[in-house]
């Protein structure tokens, strides 16, 4: 196996261990040439007894688990795809063949370094989502043991820090209603305004959705479609029956708006918040904030906010009890 380490000396005698390949230098600190070819060969055996024991290992595991090596973040990436449908698996796709990842996509996992992850998370084209999709890549490698052991530990991933978020307010939602001619468009906003639901769930809403006898209405939120939760519960009060009686009686509520993707319908909506001459800071899922927190404020206990909105879990609840 070939030395890794070869001696240098400046012509002030002082020797330097000077890498192959990369010729970088690192002093020995000395200027006598016996200590110092003492330490480059400790230097070279422990480089070579390193790799010898990188190698072994692989042997091992490979024995073990026969297709260990041959996992890549492409594979993780993939069973995790198969608990999302509609726009959430859309995104994951769009993430795994983002530019950052483009650095350990098809790196095989027991490969990756807490350097490669770094340099994934510091990509000029990483942002928060990159953080937070990476995190998930990681940790789901390691519940299906497919990591030993963090590449990252917990403490050294840098800190997710979102941007600003808020809700609506009933007179931004007024210059929206104003601003937009398409009688669809205007009804779909009212009833954001009325359920807090996210954009792909009443988009696709359909008048079986609806259970007149007892004012509810009920969906499954698309996006935990595969898992079996996020079972959504709406009462229908007044202003939201008023608006759903206006809306078609059999079929999908919003025949044009279902087949539009989700940021297609977020374009729109931002056309139309520019021509209301509202600033940014709100977006559709805005709505969806603004509903949360006017239940905050009517006191609405957090169980039942939480059946409302098809919450599942504490975690992404949104509100502040």
């Amino acid at each position: 196996m070939q030395d890794k380490f070869h001696l240098y000396r400046r012509p002030n005698g002082m020797f330097y261990a000077e890498e192959v390949g990369t010729r970088s230098r690192k002093s020995l600190k000395t200027k006598d040439e016996v200590e110092a070819r003492r330490l480059i060969a400790a230097k070279n055996q422990a480089s070579s007894q390193s790799i010898f024991n990188i190698e072994m290992a692989r042997v091992y595991l490979k024995t073990h688990d026969p297709t260990l090596h041959d996992r890549t973040w492409v594979t993780v990436s993939d069973v995790i795809q198969q608990d999302y449908e509609g726009s959430s698996r859309i995104r994951w796709e769009h993430f795994i063949k983002s530019d950052p990842m483009s650095l350990i996509r098809n790196k095989p996992l027991t490969q990756t370094t807490s350097t490669d992850l770094l340099a994934v998370l510091n990509h000029p084209k990483a942002g928060v989502s990159t953080n937070g999709y990476l995190r998930t890549l990681h940790n789901r490698a390691l519940d299906l043991t497919w990591l030993f052991q963090p590449i990252l530990a917990r403490k050294a991933w840098p800190k997710i820090r979102y941007g600003r978020r808020r809700g609506i307010t009933l007179e931004e939602h007024q210059k929206i209603l104003a601003a937009t001619a398409n009688r669809e468009l205007r009804l779909f906003f009212e009833l954001l305004w009325e359920t807090g639901g996210a954009q792909s769930d009443i988009s696709a809403l359909k008048a079986e959705n609806i259970d007149w006898k007892t004012k509810r209405l009920f969906y499954e939120r698309r996006k935990l479609a595969t898992q079996e939760k996020g079972h959504a519960c709406i009462a229908i009060g007044p202003r939201a029956e008023a608006i759903l009686r206006q809306l078609p009686s059999q079929g999908h509520l919003f025949p044009n708006l279902v087949n539009f993707r989700s940021n297609c319908r977020s374009a729109i909506f931002w056309k139309i918040r520019r021509k209301a001459g509202i600033q940014a800071g709100i977006c559709l899922h805005s709505y969806r904030y603004a509903w949360a927190e006017r239940a905050a404020v009517a006191g609405m206990p957090e169980r039942e906010a939480m059946a409302h909105l098809g919450h599942s879990s504490r975690a992404v609840h949104p509100l502040d009890y």
